[in-house]
C-alpha cells in the first residue's frame, strides 16, 4: 500500500483573475472612505463657517420666517387756536382684526382631535393638544357690534386671508374687553381717530381727515406732512402658523407730528359763525360769508361761512357746496365796496383833493354802450361825499379823467388779480381784465366794483391796508410772535383821509348807518351787487350780494372786517343785510379784546 500521506499535494495558485479583483475592491473601498471623509470635512467646514465665522445668516433665514415687520401709526398733531383752545385733535382707537386661516386651521384642529376624543376619551395626551381659545363666530360678531351672518360671509369668502378688519374704530376700554374673550386670530391694532370740538364754525378752514388718517380737505391737506409726523415701526414675533406668540420689539420710534397754533380767536369764530347764521335764516340767504382781520399784524381772528358742515359727522359731507371756504375760494365782483380805493387812486394822482368836487348830474352818465347810474341826483359832491352817498357816476368820472392804466394798475398793486399771503387750498386770485381790455367801458364800471372779480380775503385784506396808513403787512392764518414788515402801498396821509370820508358813510347821511357800534367810532362801506345771470348774459334782476367792509375804532384801528351775504330774500341792500352783522360782531370782539372806547357811550335823553 502506498502512503498517501506520503504522496505530494499539490498547491494550488490563484488566479491573476482574482488578484486583479482583489485590489480593485480595496481600491473601491479606500475611495469611498476617502468620499466620506472629504464630505464629512465639508460639513464640518461649512457647520463651522456658518455657526462661527458666519453666524448671522442662519439667524437672519430664521427670523424672517418667524418676524414680521409692522407699522406703527404716528398721533396726528394737534391744531390750536391762538389761545391754545384745540381745534382738531387725535383720540386713540382701536382697530380689532382677525386672521382667517388662523382661525380656520385652529378650528379644524379642534374638531379632529374632537372626532379622536369621542373614540378615544382618555387619551390625556390629545386632551392636551385640544385648542383652548374660544371658537364662537356669533360670541365675537355680538361682541364686535356686527351681524352674525355677514361675519361669517366675510370669513368664507377669505378663508386664507391673514388680515381681516372686523371693527375700524372702537374706544380703547371696549378693545380690552374683547380681548379678554381670548378669541382665535383676533387681536387689536391702535389708531388715532380725528376729532372737532368746534366743528361748523371751524370747519371750512380746518378741514378733515379720511378714514386712514390723511388730510383731504382745508389745512389739515395743506399741513399733512407736518401734522402726520412719521410712522414708526415693531417687530412682531409669530409662530410657524403665523400666529403671535411674544410682546412686539420697537425698531423705530414713532415722531409724533407738529402742533400749529392759528390766529384764529375761538371766541371771535364763534360769535361770527353765530350772527352768519341767523342773519342768512332770516334773509332767506342761499350764504353768508365774513373775515375778520388783525389790522397790526394781519393775522386773521376769524374767518368762517354759513352754512358749514360738520367734520365729527361722515354723513354731512355729502353737501360739497357747504364744504366750501367761501373766504378764500370764491370770486365775484366786490360793488361799491371798490369806491374808497378808487377815491384813493384819485388822491393818489394829484389831480385831486378831498375837497374837490365832482359834479354828478343829472344822476346818470352815458359811457360806451351802456348808462351809469345813481339811485338819485346827487349834484356836486366832494370826494367824501362820493362815499357818503355811494356815487358810481363819482367813481366813474374820478378813473375816468386820469390815463385808462391809472386803476387798474393801481387795484393790481394793492393785491387784487393774485392770491392772497394766505395761500389756502384753493385760493382764487380773483380777475383784474388784461390792458387790452382797459377802455372807456370797463375801466368807467370798474370804478365801482363791476368788471373785476376778488375774494373777501383780498377786500379785507385792502381794507385793513387802509387802516394801517396804507402799510400792507401779509395776511396769516397762523399767530405770529411778532408783527411781520409791511410794505407801503399808498402814502400814509391818504390813507388817513380815505378813512375818514369812510366814517362818514356810518353817520347819519351816510348809507351804513346800522354799522355804527355804541362808543366805537366805525369807517367803512356797503355794497349791493347785482349778481351775474347764470348763462352769464348780462345780469339779473332778481339776485344780489349784499356787502359791507369797514374798520374799527377809526382813532386806532385794530379789527377790519367784511361780511357778504349772498341772495338775501326782501331786503338786499348792504346797509340793511350785512351792515347789522358787522356791528354785532365787530361790537363783541372790540369787547373781548379790551380794545378801548374812542367815543362818547350814547346816553339816553332825559325829557
Amino acid at each position: 500500500m502506498v502512503d498517501k500521506r506520503n504522496k505530494q499535494v499539490r498547491k494550488k495558485q490563484q488566479s491573476i483573475t482574482e488578484k486583479t479583483t482583489l485590489s480593485v475592491d480595496m481600491w473601491r473601498f479606500y475611495l469611498m472612505w476617502s468620499v466620506v471623509l472629504l464630505c464629512f470635512l465639508a460639513l464640518v467646514g461649512r457647520a463651522f463657517y456658518v455657526q462661527i465665522i458666519n453666524k448671522d445668516f442662519l439667524q437672519n433665514k430664521a427670523n424672517a420666517n418667524i418676524l414680521r415687520t409692522e407699522r406703527v401709526k404716528a398721533m396726528r398733531g394737534v391744531i390750536y387756536d391762538r389761545h391754545g383752545v384745540p381745534l382738531a385733535i387725535s383720540t386713540p382707537v382701536m382697530k380689532v382684526v382677525i386672521d382667517p386661516r388662523d382661525y380656520f386651521e385652529t378650528k379644524k384642529q379642534f374638531e379632529d382631535i374632537t372626532a379622536e376624543l369621542a373614540k378615544n376619551p382618555n387619551n390625556r395626551k390629545l386632551k392636551r393638544q385640544l385648542p383652548d381659545k374660544n371658537l364662537n363666530l356669533d360670541e365675537l360678531a355680538d361682541a364686535v357690534g356686527i351681524d352674525r351672518a355677514e361675519l361669517k360671509k366675510k370669513m368664507n369668502e377669505r378663508p386664507r386671508s391673514r388680515y381681516l378688519v372686523l371693527q375700524k374704530e372702537i374706544p380703547p376700554q371696549q378693545a380690552e374687553l374683547i380681548a379678554k374673550r381670548d378669541f382665535q386670530g383676533v387681536y387689536t391694532e391702535k389708531n388715532y381717530k380725528r376729532y372737532y370740538p368746534q366743528p361748523q364754525p371751524n370747519a371750512q378752514i380746518i378741514g378733515l381727515t379720511n378714514s386712514e388718517g390723511i388730510g383731504i380737505e382745508g389745512l389739515e391737506m395743506q399741513l399733512n406732512t407736518a401734522l402726520s409726523g412719521h410712522d414708526g415701526a415693531q417687530q412682531v414675533v409669530r409662530d410657524k402658523k403665523g400666529n403671535r406668540f411674544k410682546d412686539p420689539e420697537v425698531i423705530k420710534e414713532v415722531e409724533a407730528g407738529e402742533n400749529i397754533t392759528l390766529s384764529i380767536d375761538s371766541r371771535l369764530q364763534y360769535i361770527m359763525y353765530r350772527e352768519l347764521t341767523a342773519a342768512g335764516v332770516a334773509n332767506n340767504a342761499r350764504s353768508a360769508t365774513a373775515i375778520a382781520v388783525d389790522i397790526k399784524t394781519g393775522e386773521i381772528l376769524a374767518m368762517t361761512s354759513w352754512p358749514s358742515y360738520n367734520p365729527n359727522d361722515k354723513k354731512s359731507l355729502g353737501n360739497k357746496d357747504a364744504m366750501r371756504n367761501r373766504g378764500a375760494v370764491d370770486s365775484f365782483e366786490p360793488g361799491s365796496t371798490m369806491k374808497p380805493l378808487t377815491v384813493s387812486m384819485a388822491l393818489e394822482s394829484g389831480k385831486y383833493t378831498p375837497n374837490s368836487v365832482v359834479n354828478t348830474s343829472p344822476g346818470s352818465m352815458r359811457i360806451g354802450n351802456h348808462t351809469i347810474r345813481d339811485t338819485h341826483n346827487y349834484g356836486a359832491l366832494t370826494l367824501g361825499g362820493i362815499i357818503q352817498k355811494s356815487s358810481n357816476v363819482g367813481v366813474a368820472k374820478l378813473a375816468l379823467s386820469l390815463p385808462y392804466a391809472t386803476l387798474p394798475t393801481f387795484y393790481k398793486r394793492v393785491g387784487f388779480g393774485q392770491r392772497s399771503a394766505v395761500k389756502f387750498p384753493g385760493e382764487s386770485g380773483g380777475l383784474i381784465l388784461p390792458p387790452s381790455k382797459w377802455n372807456v367801458s370797463e375801466v368807467g364800471t370798474m370804478a365801482y366794483g363791476y368788471g373785476l372779480n376778488a375774494t373777501v380775503l383780498q377786500i379785507a385784506d385792502a381794507y385793513a391796508m387802509l387802516a394801517n396808513k396804507g402799510v400792507k403787512v401779509p395776511l396769516s392764518l397762523y399767530k405770529l410772535e411778532q408783527p411781520p414788515k409791511g410794505e407801503q402801498i399808498i402814502d400814509a396821509k391818504i390813507a388817513d383821509q380815505v378813512l375818514l370820508m369812510m366814517e362818514t358813510a356810518t353817520l347819519p347821511g351816510g348809507t351804513a348807518t346800522r354799522a355804527t357800534i355804541p362808543g366805537y367810532r366805525v369807517a367803512g362801506k356797503t355794497g349791493t351787487a347785482h349778481k351775474l345771470r347764470a348763462d352769464r348774459k348780462g345780469y339779473s334782476t332778481s339776485e344780489y350780494r349784499a356787502l359791507f367792509a369797514g374798520v374799527a375804532p377809526v382813532s386806532d384801528p385794530r379789527l377790519a372786517m367784511i361780511v357778504v351775504v349772498e341772495n338775501p330774500a326782501g331786503s338786499y341792500y348792504g346797509g340793511t343785510v350785512s351792515a347789522p352783522v358787522f356791528s354785532r360782531v365787530m361790537q363783541e370782539s372790540l369787547r373781548l379784546m379790551n380794545v378801548p372806547l374812542d367815543k362818547p357811550l350814547d346816553t339816553p335823553q332825559i325829557q
